[in-house]
């Protein structure tokens, strides 16, 4: 009997072998087709590009703060032939290479370290030297950006002191920065700008400040800084007790919505030609301006976030300084089209967040503008979030109208929008917020002195009780 248990017993421990190894192998057999299977349906990708991951925990001022120690550390082009040795910012580096690659061109690579002077934007130079004033502003007794505000007041006042610049922006930058620093250096720079704006481009017989050539020789111009200049007129003739100028500049203001304005869709056009009639009268319907200037393909028919936010703010300053409601019934005008909620033009990227980096109208002239379409492929990183200033502004004269739409624009700033591995904003990125792949394979990765400009003082609006 006990013989026959223990056979019986023997039997089930080695039933329950066999069945312990049949299911390790069945096991097996399962982790290989599934390992096995993607191999025979996978497609192949190519390389994916940097992921860009939002910095965790950084508030507006941290991120301020980590793209002024960017610029501190790498920005300086000390090259003699830069401002006769005094220097400036470069216009672009791609963070953490060694050397340190900069001034890259389109084509992904540097350009020739043959070329003297090296490329570079003045206008770079002076938004540092504001938001250095800015950050200073809200922390006098932080003292780490000193030297770079002296080397680069120095670099400013050098470029500056003869002032012929067609960006109506700019009066608004001296007035800041004079009010910031209360050196008279730049309150006489904002009045030698407006008597530019005043004697040189304004055409006083038919209230428009444009420009001619043998192919155009009945005037274009660019809607968005002919309003900048006659928003700075207005200001200056308020400012400088010059009635003249402010008489100028309401007129050009008008002209410019008269020929430029699309009443259905709230929003200037960009570039118009055929300004003048044969006669020489305003032409109530300029055509849209196409062609070339130099080797760049102009589309007078697009309307760029970048240069709306800035005819906004113009816009809000003269309101500032005249409490004329008119321009505050412009700025939110446009503003309205804008927003996150309503989004009448399509512009919000309701799926990733941010803007689309332009609208295009196809048709012929400003009375037959044609279907707009939205060019979905490109976002402007650094420069639409000058929209963050200009909704927080407006949003001071209008109990916070556009509360939502800040708040949004606050998010993508600290988030997505920027691109952590290079500490700063990148001039474009895709729609789901990745560096541009070029066609010859590299990555538009290097951050930009104009997109950090831009950006720092759209964050340093919002610690201001009153931004202006």
């Amino acid at each position: 009997m006990k013989q026959r248990e223990q056979r019986q017993a023997q039997r089930q421990s080695a039933w329950k072998r066999f069945a312990y190894l049949w299911l390790l192998l069945l096991l097996f057999i399962i982790a290989a087709c599934g390992e096995q299977k993607p191999a025979r349906h996978s497609v192949p990708h190519p390389a994916p590009t940097t992921t860009v991951a939002p910095p965790q925990g950084k508030t507006p001022d941290a991120l301020a703060l980590d793209m002024l120690n960017n610029i501190k550390a790498n920005g300086f082009n000390g090259k003699p032939s830069i401002n006769n040795g005094l220097g400036g910012l470069w216009i672009n580096w791609r963070y953490g290479t060694k050397p340190l690659q900069t001034n890259l061109n389109g084509s992904g690579f540097a350009d020739d370290p043959k070329q003297d002077p090296p490329r570079h934007d003045k206008l770079t130079d002076l938004r540092y030297v504001h938001a250095l004033w800015l950050y200073k502003s809200l922390h006098k007794q932080d003292h780490q950006f000193d030297k770079d505000l002296v080397r680069y007041t120095a670099i400013v006042k050098h470029e500056f002191t003869d002032i012929k610049n067609e960006r109506g922006w700019l009066y608004d930058l001296f007035v800041d920065l004079y009010q910031l620093s209360g050196d008279r250096f730049y309150q006489l720079a904002a009045n030698s700008l407006a008597s530019y704006f005043y004697n040189t481009l304004y055409h006083q017989d038919t209230g428009v400040a444009f420009l001619t050539n043998s192919e155009h020789p009945h005037g274009y111009y660019r809607a968005d800084l002919a309003l900048e200049q006659g928003c700075a007129l207005i200001q200056a003739g308020k400012t400088f007790n010059m009635s003249e100028w402010e008489d100028a500049g309401r007129r050009l203001v008008q002209t410019v919505y008269k020929t430029a304005y699309l009443p259905q869709y709230h929003l200037l056009l960009y570039q118009l030609d055929n300004v003048l009639l044969p006669g020489g009268a305003i032409n109530p319907n300029p055509r849209i301006y196409r062609g070339l200037s130099g080797h760049t393909k102009i589309e007078g028919g697009g309307v760029r976030l970048g240069s709306v936010a800035q005819e906004v703010l113009s816009l809000l300053h003269v309101y500032s300084v005249t409490q004329d409601k008119d321009f505050l019934n412009k700025a939110t005008d446009m503003l309205d089209m804008l927003t996150v909620r309503d989004n009448r033009l399509g512009l919000w990227d309701k799926q990733r967040e941010g803007y689309f980096a332009s609208l295009i109208f196809p048709g012929p002239d400003r009375q037959n503008p044609g279907q707009p379409r939205v060019r979905t492929n490109i976002k402007e990183s650094g420069r639409q979030i000058q929209l963050l200033e200009a909704f927080r502004v407006a949003n001071v004269y209008t109990h916070d109208r556009y509360k939502d739409t800040q708040e949004a624009l606050l998010r993508l700033t600290t988030g997505t929008a920027y691109y952590a591995p290079g500490h700063g904003f990148l001039y474009q990125m895709t729609p789901d917020w990745q560096p541009v792949r070029l066609k010859n394979g590299q990555v538009q990765d290097w951050v930009t002195t104009e997109a950090m400009g831009i950006a720092l003082e759209g964050i340093f609006s919002l610690s201001k009780p009153n931004p202006w």
